[in-house]
């Protein structure tokens, strides 16, 4: 019995200690879950992959080779890579490095360097091409991944909110590898090494390439809210390229879309004009609505586009001939873009009937202010340039003088077709008139026909004779009259009976008045009078630009040179005898405010001229 009692205690202290360990052998707690990014490092995947030279930029060669000649690493990196290997013709070549901003100005005289959130280097060439070497960048913390360089992250990005991943500083250097990976977009990745002629992919961007894929590098979540101009970007690189985006990276962009306003005004829109600068505008603009990212960058017009109805019908129509104008060589400008988004919602301000069914009533206001009212709280939010604002207004008021058809006088219609903005309308006119007929068609065949003939008489003196008096066939106005002049000019102020001969004769009312000029004498002067134009100093002299004013007088030869000042040293002002030696070619004085015409020859006024600055004060 008693061996028994022993062993059972034996027993029951043997299980005491297996159930309870000691702290050294207590595991440790667990960690908080976190989402983890999707994999997508699958590299350093190296391909051999070459490119012709005659596909390259050959000063972004030269500058790549020159890096390598002094012992650092250089690549072509991004949209250059993934464009050639897409067989499209690359926008520009951008190169990373592993030299500072301050070693490459070392190597190139050329160079600059900017940035304030990451300082770039530019190198500039002849013709104003400007590639831009960017040294590798540093992972980032937030990232998670083991490959992150133990860097201290700045103080600025330390102090802020956790909530808030915007990236304000970003001047960390890195490996090649780390500056991959930090890049925003798996086919963005790609580096291009010229030397060994080689694709080197961090990022499995190359099964994205044949995936035909848009695919952010880590968590996509994190990846737009640190920097929310990647949204606006992915909707651009899936339109352009014609590609799909992923499934996690679509559903974090519809998240996230409401961090735009959050990034500077100036990259806003930057890339929103970017959407029609590459053939893709309705397509990018279709992305846009499907996401609920043009509510974001235009508030202003989500309610006048905000059902898939005929006013965003019209809008397509207008960006397909954005596109096909961008297709066929010609520039895109903002005025043009902005032109196409407003048309719709002033459309019925300016009398233009887009629905039949309701007729338009023109509003009381004036074309120009109601244009400005719709576009201005656009223009004051994106900071759009004053001259892409005068675009717009240009291009919807000569719209609205064009449609519906209306009695014009030849000159007044001559005068719009001169315009600048003329060709950008009859473009919106030629894109709406299939689509809306009745008075949008005729207006076009009318306005089509009048340029073609206004085409017609293009010589040196077709600006004379369209700017005439003639009046159109269809309008009940008097027709040229015979011996008058092609332009008409504004009449002098005054009258004919203030303007007086050089000799103080007053000229009788009707009677033109012609002066012979007189002979030159003997004396210097006279003979500088008598030339075509007056002796300028010589190039190398202070007083050549002046001489070359109109406003300054004319040099005289003398002898007896002093040195008067800076400018004066040498120079005789013409009294009125010299002056009277020559007189005006019409024989009469002209007032100090009238209007000069100028007929012909040099720039440098006469001697005998009349000007302000010799001292005729009567």
């Amino acid at each position: 019995m008693v061996l028994k009692k022993i062993k059972a205690l034996l027993t029951r202290g043997s299980k005491r200690l297996r159930t309870e360990p000691t702290k050294a052998e207590q595991p440790p707690p667990p960690e908080p879950l976190r989402p983890s990014p999707p994999v997508v490092h699958r590299g350093p995947e190296v391909v051999h992959h070459p490119v012709a030279l005659q596909e390259l930029d050959p000063d972004a060669v030269r500058i790549v080779k020159r890096l390598t000649r002094f012992d650092y690493t250089g690549y072509l990196v991004g949209g250059c890579v993934r464009d050639l290997l897409l067989d499209l013709k690359p926008k520009d070549f951008d190169i990373a490095t592993s030299a500072t901003p301050r070693q490459v100005k070392r190597l190139f005289s050329n160079c600059r360097i900017i940035g304030r959130r990451f300082r770039l280097a530019h190198v500039y060439f002849q013709n104003g091409k400007i590639i831009e070497v960017a040294t590798f960048r540093a992972r980032d913390a937030a990232d998670g991944a083991p490959e992150f360089a133990e860097a201290e992250a700045p103080p600025s990005q330390a102090a802020d909110d956790g909530d808030d991943l915007l990236i304000r500083d970003d001047n960390v250097f890195g490996t090649p590898e780390e500056d991959a990976l930090r890049r925003d977009f798996t086919i963005n990745a790609l580096f291009y090494d010229v030397n060994a002629e080689t694709v080197i992919d961090h990022a499995d961007g190359l099964g994205d390439l044949r995936r035909r894929l848009v695919r952010t590098i880590g968590d996509p979540v994190v990846r737009f809210r640190e920097d929310p101009i990647r949204i606006l970007r992915a909707i651009k690189f899936a339109a352009r390229l014609d590609f799909a985006i992923e499934a996690k990276t679509l559903a974090a962009l519809r998240q996230t879309r409401t961090e735009i306003p959050k990034a500077a005004a100036p990259r806003i829109l930057e890339e929103f004009n970017r959407f029609c600068r590459s053939g893709s505008g309705r397509r990018s603009f279709e992305l846009a609505f499907e996401t609920g990212v043009f509510e974001v960058i235009l508030p202003e017009l989500s309610a006048t586009y905000g059902d898939a109805g005929a006013e965003r019908r019209i809008l397509f129509a207008l960006l397909d001939a954005i596109d096909a104008r961008w297709k066929a060589g010609r520039e895109v400008y903002p005025g043009d873009i902005f032109a196409a988004l407003l048309f719709v919602a002033v459309a019925a301000g300016l009398g233009l009937t887009l629905d039949p069914k309701r007729p338009a009533k023109r509003d009381a206001r004036d074309g120009r202010t109601l244009v400005d009212d719709a576009l201005r709280p656009i223009a004051v939010r994106l900071r759009i340039a004053r001259k892409d604002q005068e675009h717009t207004r240009q291009v919807l008021t000569a719209l609205q003088r064009m449609v519906p058809l209306k009695p014009m006088r030849r000159g007044a219609k001559v005068a719009l077709m001169r315009r600048p903005a003329f060709a950008d309308a009859m473009a919106v006119l030629e894109a709406l008139a299939p689509l809306q007929g009745g008075e949008f068609e005729a207006a076009r065949a009318s306005w089509a026909d009048a340029a073609a003939g206004h085409a017609g008489h293009a010589g040196p003196q077709a600006g004379a004779e369209a700017a005439g008096v003639e009046a159109h066939d269809d309008v009940d106005a008097p027709g040229p009259i015979e011996g008058a002049r092609g332009r008409r000019r504004r009449g002098r102020r005054g009258g004919r009976g203030r303007r007086r001969e050089r000799t103080g004769e007053v000229a009788p009312a009707g009677q033109a008045v012609t002066t012979e000029p007189a002979q030159p004498t003997a004396s210097p002067s006279a003979g500088v009078a008598a030339s075509r134009g007056p002796k300028l100093p010589p190039v190398w002299d202070d007083n050549y630009f002046f001489a070359a004013l109109p406003s300054v007088p004319t040099h005289v030869a003398i002898e007896d040179e002093s040195d008067a000042g800076r400018y004066g040293g040498g120079i005789a002002p013409v009294t009125e005898s010299i002056a009277e030696a020559k007189p005006s070619p019409s024989g009469r004085k002209r007032r100090r405010g009238g209007r000069r015409h100028r007929k012909g020859g040099p720039i440098i006024p006469e001697s005998g001229s009349s000007s302000p600055s010799e001292g005729d004060a009567s």
